[in-house]
Formats: structure tokens, sequence, C-alpha cells
């Protein structure tokens, strides 16, 4: 390799000896600030690459992140649609009117549940969602409360949609009368032969 690179060096001290000392020290300031150029470029292209990279490398962490929480919500979500799903299996064989009656009669209100009506059903997905009105007479605040929170909280698959009260009775004795519309809502595919009121 040495012979290849001969004639060039060979060439260059020649032009080197025949400069004088001025153009010498020029060509030497110039030959650095080249050098110095070419490194000062070369570790600008590297920090900018690193930084492209480090970039890319936030961007895909950020990404990953946004998958686990996103896997995360799937496992959470999936938890709850299967504990939903038992909740409805559990109760596709109680019908919505036995269960308000049970639930009156527990009360001792079975006197002012006057009717539990079917309204109407609709299906999303695999979920069918009955509509029902239940009747109620007579009650006081006291014992609407103890209904309401009896409905809710037992696990029957059920949401009260609306409620329409009024008082009923003398001033200083007023009772609340009115009506609760309700939805129930059963798996379509655990639907029984049990019939619900028409």
């Amino acid at each position: 390799m040495s012979t290849f690179l001969e004639p060039a060096r060979a060439r260059f001290n020649g032009l080197v000896s025949d400069m004088s000392p001025r153009d010498r020290a020029l060509f030497l300031g110039l030959t650095l600030c080249l050098y110095g150029g070419l490194l000062a470029g070369a570790l600008w292209l590297g920090g900018s690459i690193l930084g492209d990279l480090r970039s890319r490398i936030s961007l895909r962490e950020e990404a990953t992140q946004r998958l686990e929480a996103m896997e995360a919500e799937l496992a959470n979500n999936s938890a709850k649609a299967a504990e939903i799903e038992a909740l409805l299996r559990a109760n596709a064989d109680q019908d919505l009117p036995s269960f308000v009656e049970k639930a009156a009669l527990k009360l001792g209100l079975g006197t002012n549940l006057k009717a539990v009506r079917a309204k109407g059903t609709t299906t999303t997905g695999n979920i069918e969602d009955k509509a029902f009105s239940i009747e109620l007479d007579k009650l006081s605040l006291g014992q609407l409360t103890d209904l309401l929170f009896e409905l809710e909280t037992t696990g029957y698959p059920l949401r009260i949609r609306s409620t329409r009260l009024k008082t009923v009775g003398p001033p200083g004795a007023r009772l609340l009368s009115g009506t609760l519309e309700v939805s129930r809502f059963r798996l379509e595919e655990a639907t029984t032969s049990t019939t619900e009121g028409n």
C-alpha cells in the first residue's frame, strides 16, 4: 500500500516544498480548518442522528405505554363484562314482575304495589332490554326510598329510567303515588320460556 501512496506523497512533498513559509502556514491553516469543519459537521450529523433516534425511541416507548394501558383497560373491561354476564345469567329465570312483588312483600308493601306492566322490548347485540311500568299507590317517602333501595341493590339486572310521583291525601298526612319506568336486562341466549307480563 505504501507503494501506491508513494507517488501521491512525493507529489504532496514537492508541492509543499515549493511553497513559501507564508503559503505553507496558510495551507496548513486551511487544512486544519477543513478537518475541523469536517469534524464539526460529523459531530453535528451524529448528534442529529442521535437526537432522531432518541425521538423515535421516545415515541415507541410512549406507544408501548399506551398499548400496555389499553391492554390493562381491555382486561379490566373483559372482567367487568364477564361479571355482568354472570349476573345476567344468574337472574335469567326470574321475571321482573315476580322480583318486584317479592321486594314489595319483603318490605310489607304488597298492598301498595298496584301493577307491573310490560311496555316493549329492544335488543342491542345479545342484550335484551325490556321496559316495564311499576304502579305504586300511597307510600310514605321512607317506604318509597326503601323500595327503590331494595330494587337497585339486590343485584337484579334492572335500571330505573324515570319516576313520576304525585302527593295524595290530606295536608299533614301526604303520601306518594306514581309510576316507575324500569328496564330489565337479559342475555338474549339466556331467555327462557318464562313469560313476563304482557
